[in-house]
């Protein structure tokens, strides 16, 4: 596998993996992106906005409504 960053900072190397279908699990899981885990997996300065979206999951839990497709667990 070879990668280069694609922000243009000039990192970039290769590696070798067993099986072809070794390095294009590694390439699937380098190239996406977090976003869609930032809440929960927040740093720990962010330790609020978790709290803050632990209780609103909660709070749709006991009152029986399911959170909206696509949302995160």
């Amino acid at each position: 596998m070879l990668w280069h960053c694609a922000r243009g900072c000039g990192a970039e190397g290769s590696k070798r993996y067993p099986t072809a279908e070794d390095a294009e699990r590694y390439v699937r899981a380098f190239d996406r992106e977090d976003q869609a885990d930032l809440g929960r997996r927040a740093p720990l300065g962010l330790l609020p906005l978790r709290l803050l979206r632990a209780w609103r999951l909660r709070r749709r839990k006991e009152a029986g409504g399911e959170p909206p497709a696509g949302s995160p667990p």
